[in-house]
This record gives C-alpha cells, sequence and structure tokens, in this order.
C-alpha cells in the first residue's frame, strides 16, 4: 500500500533547522555568560588535574611501603625484632597505603616477641582499629588482642576481643573460642567456659578439648544447686 508523503513547502525549506537554532542557541549563551563558562570549564579542569595527581601520589606511597614492609618483613621473619620495629614504623608513615595496616599487626608481633606487653597492646588496638567490621583482618587483631590481654593478665578484656573475634567467619575463630574457653574459666564463669569448648569440639572433633569438657562437667556436677 502506497504511503503518502507529507509535502515540504518552500517556506519550511527557508526556515532554520533544530541543529542551526541550538547552535545559535548554545553561541547566544556563551557569549552572554563567557566568564562563567570559563571558569566552569576551568574549575572542572582543575578537579581532573587534582584527581589524577592524587591518584598519581597515592600509587607512589603504595610502591615506597611496599619497599619499606618488604625490608620490615624480612627483619622480622629474621627474627631481628628490634629493627623490624623500626622498620615497621617508616612503613606506618605512608598511612594512604594498606600497607601501613599490615605494619601494625608485624610490629605488635615483633614487640610480643620482645616481651614488651604494653606497646604490643597498643600497636594492636591500632591495627584493630584500621580494619574493617567483620573483615578476617578484624578477626585476627581481635585475637592478637586478646592474646595480649590475656598475657597481661586482663581476662576481662580479652574476653570481650575473643567473643567479638568469634562472631566473625574466618580462619582464626578457632583460635577466638578457646581464648573465650580460657578466659571464662578462669573468671569463674564455668558454664560459658564449658559451652565455649563445646562449640570448639563440636567444630573440631579429635582434640584433647574433649577431656576439659569432662573435667568442667563433673565439676559443675558436684557444686550443689543454687536456690
Amino acid at each position: 500500500m502506497a504511503t503518502a508523503h507529507k509535502r515540504v513547502t518552500r517556506k519550511a525549506l527557508r526556515q532554520p533547522d533544530w541543529f542551526q537554532v541550538t547552535t545559535e542557541k548554545v553561541y547566544e549563551f556563551y557569549e552572554g555568560h563567557r566568564l562563567k563558562v570559563l571558569l566552569g570549564v576551568a574549575a572542572v579542569m582543575a578537579l581532573l588535574l587534582a584527581l589524577w595527581g592524587w591518584q598519581v601520589f597515592k600509587e607512589r606511597q603504595n610502591n615506597k611501603a611496599a619497599d619499606e614492609f618488604g625490608v620490615a618483613t624480612a627483619l622480622y621473619h629474621a627474627q631481628h625484632y628490634s629493627e623490624a620495629v623500626s622498620a615497621f614504623e617508616k612503613v606506618e608513615d605512608y598511612r594512604w597505603s594498606h600497607y601501613a595496616m599490615f605494619a601494625y599487626l608485624y610490629e605488635a608481633n615483633s614487640y610480643l616477641a620482645l616481651h614488651d606487653l604494653n606497646k604490643a597492646l597498643t600497636t594492636a588496638q591500632r591495627f584493630v582499629n584500621a580494619t574493617s567490621p567483620d573483615s578476617l583482618w578484624r578477626q585476627i587483631g581481635l585475637v592478637t588482642l586478646g592474646f595480649i590481654e590475656e598475657s597481661k593478665g586482663q581476662d576481662r578484656e580479652a574476653l570481650q576481643h575473643y567473643s567479638e573475634a568469634e562472631g566473625i567467619t574466618g580462619a582464626f575463630r578457632e583460635r577466638a573460642l578457646l581464648g573465650q574457653a580460657r578466659t571464662s574459666e578462669r573468671l569463674g564463669d564455668l558454664k560459658t567456659a564449658l559451652t565455649a569448648y563445646r562449640e570448639y569440639d563440636k567444630e573440631f572433633p579429635g582434640t584433647p578439648v574433649g577431656l576439659r569438657i569432662a573435667e568442667l562437667e563433673a565439676k559443675l556436677a558436684s557444686e550443689p544447686a543454687t536456690k
């Protein structure tokens, strides 16, 4: 079926098309707001340059931190812990790099090896503060912090951090459960200790924990019932 074509008149052909009209309006706007347009373009360019400069700066910081971190970890694994502490402190100066966060953990372990529990505690807390909630790194930091507090005899604080670490899904939940059980037992909360030991035995069967469970069950059974 033939389709009807709309007839274009000479008058319509003489009319400016949309592209011409739009171009003229843009040019008129530019002429009327030239200074504002130029300032806007300059602001956008400055922002783009600043973002590019920031990315370059962060990349350089990360590369330098990686080099320093390599030196520090080599000292750590060679058991030169005092030198390792100084080396990790240099890494921490690159605070825009993720290596700075890991440096806190290694530094805390270095202080542990040097038996400086106070500095180990402070550095471990910095590591925990730098981690994301519910992450494996947070769990590692909390277990490390709990172990240091436990070594200092601060069982209540250690129990709090072990319990928080136990609530995070990760490879260090095993250590968190054992820490939770040990500190609860020392604090006299045998029921909480027994619950933690049972949970550990359920997830990791075949360990000597079963003997401790039997001992605690017998101890609780022999205690007089409270009225």
